[in-house]
């Protein structure tokens, strides 16, 4: 049985330090495994990983592309079996969000999944969800909440490919 006193590494695991210097004998003797002279047999003669030898770095060959909007949406998309967590209870947007994104402004939380669970919470708020999954909660019994954003746009149902053909 394993137990703390008798722990042992696997065979092979575990090397003795190198220890440098210590003569001609030791195979790391005189300079160290550094070799003759040049930059990296200095003290401090490092370079960085990234550095190509004075020819133009990758990073700068490469085009500027595109930028990151400020004003980009955050999804965070819930699964309706997620939501066995929250058993009798009221969710709101920022029980929903993960701690991360719940300063952010510009997170929006959507609902959606068909496997609905045995426990569910009483009532539920999100920016969006799809048309199926509110009609199979609501269902349920669970009081569904459409919460507009704080940038002032209208939450969204999403329809179904059937309702928009009855459309």
């Amino acid at each position: 049985m394993f137990k703390l006193h008798n722990l042992k590494a696997p065979v092979g695991s575990n090397h003795p330090k190198k220890r440098k210097g210590l003569g001609i004998g030791s195979g790391l003797g005189k300079t160290a495994g550094k070799g003759h002279k040049g930059q990296l047999a200095r003290s401090g003669g490092s370079i960085h990983p990234v550095f190509e030898g004075g020819q133009v770095p990758h990073a700068r060959r490469m085009p500027k592309v595109g930028f990151r909007s400020p004003l980009k949406l955050i999804d965070h998309r819930v699964n309706v079996a997620e939501l066995n967590l929250y058993p009798g209870k009221t969710l709101s947007v920022k029980d929903l969000l993960p701690k991360t994104l719940r300063t952010k402004t510009r997170s929006r939380v959507s609902v959606f999944g068909a496997r609905v669970p045995a426990q569910l919470p009483v009532s539920l708020e999100a920016h969006h969800i799809s048309e199926g999954t509110k009609k199979l909660l609501e269902s349920k019994g669970v009081k569904v909440t459409l919460v507009a954003l704080n940038d002032g746009s209208k939450p969204k149902v999403k329809k179904t490919k059937k309702a928009k053909k009855a459309d």
